[in-house]
């Protein structure tokens, strides 16, 4: 039997084209490498964080559904320190990362989610997503 992706698990699916296709934009109008490693940082790890959540999550509501709130008030937290602590990085260090270029990377994910809700929100039974 085949298993049917939800919402979240197409949005982490479609999130590496557009991050694909940002980055050439990226390069073809600036020419430089290390915009564009910037962009790939910030929206590699944004992924990551997503699936990490997600499958954390996932678990969660599966073997512990009393510990819900707990594991997302910590998923949370770890997430933003993460991000706060790579956009830290590239904002001292200039010369090799672009801090506004690793944001933006960093909002990948709920750049394509926004779309992927609209789109799929709907179709899945979602509720009144996308009127």
């Amino acid at each position: 039997m085949r298993h049917k992706t939800n919402v979240i698990e197409k949005t982490i699916l479609f999130s590496w084209p557009y991050l694909l296709v940002v980055s050439v934009a990226i390069y073809l109008i600036t020419f430089n490498w290390d915009f564009v490693t910037s962009f790939i940082l910030g929206g590699v790890s944004s992924m990551l964080m997503a699936s990490w959540n997600y499958r954390w999550m996932k678990r969660a509501y599966m073997e512990a559904p009393t510990l819900i709130q707990r594991h997302y008030v910590i998923s949370y937290v770890f997430r933003f320190v993460l991000f706060g602590v790579l956009l830290y990085i590239t904002a001292t260090n200039p010369e090799s990362w672009n801090v506004y270029f690793t944001a933006a990377g960093i909002l990948t994910y709920r750049i394509v989610l926004v779309p992927m809700v609209l789109i799929f929100g709907r179709a899945e039974g979602g509720d009144d997503v996308g009127r």
